[in-house]
């Protein structure tokens, strides 16, 4: 990790020597480990649609939003994907906001879940009063809005209740599976991945106030909304491709993330099942990718999500006040050049490939 993350510091330098040139370099930083959750990041940059925009993006893993967030902060990374929780707590009375905002909404709904073995006798949210919680790690996006969640049903976090780092991928099978934990609470697709070893999983219910929020996005340090807009509105514009080959050419998007990621290809069962079993989680993880507000705009915030999610962390007490200035976190500046392609010819060609 120390290495990748050196890496990723290093070429986060050179993204400032040279506002929007051809094969511009480009650090995403991202907060899990690869997964088909991610293929559509992976297609932008294995498709060639990043590429084709002039970005030679360079795509590295930190433990959690709270490793990425401050080196976007310091201008060492150029775009992170993240949750805007860090920054509506940090929009608090008494605290420095962070210098940060979102520019392409790429989840207008939270992917997060609690699931539990299907003979389990946690029924409920509130069943989960002293019990063991796994989470990918206590630095990632979501564990403010669990905290969020228990607090509203009166538990308090190491008091009523354990979240224990467990990863999101084999690790946290194996802690579910063998009892170490009670439920896990990572994202969708992990969860669906979950099933696919041949577990067996119930999903909790949560409150649709914590569900129907504006999650993951793109989001840089503020400077470089204006000072790096070309490279911004070129980088969208790629995910935003890469997005519309995904959804019409899944089977393509799954071969390009194991062309990547050759150990992620499962090694049991005929080629018809694996690609099956892995269109089915790319597939239920880009659900929450491809609701919108209306009309089909890659990349466009509403207020309305935002302050749905400040209604979240207020309702679970973990912030003091919901008068947050919600404009303050985003910009819409680039939706238009997002949306700026013929996406008639990148379905067909994604098909194609």
């Amino acid at each position: 990790m120390i290495k990748r993350v050196a890496c990723a510091l290093a070429l986060g330098l050179s993204f400032a020597a040279s506002p929007a040139l051809a094969d511009e370099k480009v650090v995403l930083g991202v907060v899990t480990r690869p997964n088909l959750t991610y293929a559509p990041h992976y297609l932008a940059k294995g498709g060639g649609y990043w590429n084709g925009e002039g970005l030679d993006v360079d795509i590295v893993t930190f433990d959690g939003s709270g490793t990425l967030v401050p080196q976007l902060s310091a201008k060492r990374v150029l775009v992170g994907w993240a949750t805007p929780d860090l920054l509506i707590v940090t929009q608090q009375p008494g605290k420095d906001p962070l210098p940060l905002r979102f520019f392409y909404n790429g989840s207008r709904m939270s992917p997060w879940e609690f699931v539990v073995p299907e003979a389990s006798a946690i029924k409920t949210l509130a069943d989960l009063r002293g019990k063991k919680i796994g989470v990918g790690s206590l630095t990632f996006g979501n564990v403010p809005v669990t905290k969020a969640i228990l607090r509203e049903l009166g538990m308090e976090f190491g008091k009523d209740y354990q979240l224990v780092p467990v990863g999101a991928g084999s690790a946290a099978y194996l802690a579910f599976n063998n009892g170490q934990i009670d439920a896990l609470n990572v994202f969708d697709a992990a969860h669906a991945g979950l099933e696919l070893t041949g577990a067996k999983i119930r999903r909790l219910k949560q409150p649709s106030k914590y569900t129907d929020v504006t999650a993951h996005g793109f989001v840089t340090h503020q400077d470089n909304i204006k000072t790096h807009g070309k490279t911004l509105a070129a980088f969208g514009r790629g995910f935003a491709k890469a997005m519309v080959a995904c959804e019409a050419a899944p089977e393509y998007c799954v071969r390009n993330f194991w062309a990547m990621f050759p150990n992620l290809k499962p090694t049991e069962g005929t080629e018809e099942k694996k690609m099956a079993d892995a269109v089915a989680v790319l597939r239920y993880g880009m659900k929450k990718y491809l609701v919108f507000e209306g009309a089909r705009r890659w990349g466009s915030y509403t207020g309305e999500g935002l302050q749905n999610a400040v209604n979240a962390l207020y309702a679970g007490g973990q912030i003091t006040s919901s008068d947050v200035a919600v404009g303050k976190l985003y910009t819409n500046a680039f939706v238009d050049e997002f949306n700026d392609f013929d996406t008639a010819a990148v379905v067909n060609e994604a098909r194609k490939r």
